[in-house]
């Protein structure tokens, strides 16, 4: 089933489509800003000295025991972002490259969206953007994705695990999750939380076992009424492992059986 596109209702939704002009809709407007303020910007990593200077924002400084992730902050016309010091080098970036997209906004013009859910999401949006562009992104995936490349896109980029793998479902439809002490606890596309592994659970639970031993791997297993194939990896130690669900097309199914002829 297609999922129904967002209707986007807020201030901040309508700022970014007077801003994006011919856009087609945010998603569109929101990668045009972006791809725009990057231009001959270094990437991967995303140099984000130079695109904060490109957004106006004179500093980015981190503040002890500060009580959120991180704002931006206005000094009569100089814009300032802050962060919290406690925050893991990937979410480190993520937090700032948010900060970004909220001085994004502030460079549109006065009385500017300041708060609003959809607001926070379309800096989401910004921030994933701007740390891992669309093109550069697209160009490194190539049509299908293991887990260990998930791993080295995250070095390469210097995001999040989980940011890096929300990025890769996005522009391939793969289904990416994480396990840890044999339980899912977070994933992206078709499966999202344990109870989605009920399709075929011996299939699953066997995966997670090996995985949990320390192994890396990959099976077909049987999800949702369709042949896939599971890839998984394990990282940080025995416990924690990714897992990689993609759809078997019939070329797929043909090179599987071919190889385990050969195998044999």
């Amino acid at each position: 089933m297609r999922r129904k596109a967002k209707r986007w209702t807020s201030a901040a939704a309508e700022r970014i489509s007077q801003v994006a002009e011919n856009a087609g809709n945010i998603e569109e407007g929101v990668a045009g800003i972006a791809q725009r303020l990057m231009n001959g910007i270094r990437c991967p990593p995303t140099d984000l000295e130079t695109l904060k200077d490109r957004l106006n924002v004179q500093s980015i400084e981190s503040v002890p025991g500060l009580p959120i992730a991180g704002e931006l902050r206005r000094e009569g016309r100089a814009l300032r972002i802050v962060y919290s010091d406690s925050q893991s080098p990937g979410r480190r970036r993520f937090t700032i490259a948010h900060e970004l997209g909220h001085a994004v906004f502030e460079g549109t013009g006065p009385n500017c969206p300041r708060y609003g859910r959809e607001l926070e999401r379309i800096c989401d949006m910004l921030a994933t953007e701007f740390l891992m562009p669309r093109a550069v992104f697209r160009d490194r995936l190539g049509e299908r994705i293991a887990p260990e490349q998930i791993y080295q896109l995250a070095r390469d980029f210097e995001t999040s695990v989980m940011a890096t793998a929300l990025r890769c479902q996005q522009l391939l439809g793969t289904s990416i999750f994480q396990v840890e002490n044999a339980q899912v606890v977070w994933g992206y596309g078709q499966v999202r939380r344990q109870q989605d592994l009920r399709a075929d659970p011996d299939a699953f639970e066997l995966a997670i076992a090996r995985a949990m031993k320390g192994e890396a791997g990959e099976q077909p297993v049987w999800f949702r009424r369709a042949d896939h194939m599971l890839r998984w990896v394990c990282s940080r130690g025995q416990r924690r492992a990714l897992f990689v669900l993609e759809a078997m097309n019939r070329n797929q199914k043909r090179s599987e059986v071919h190889g385990n002829a050969i195998l044999a």
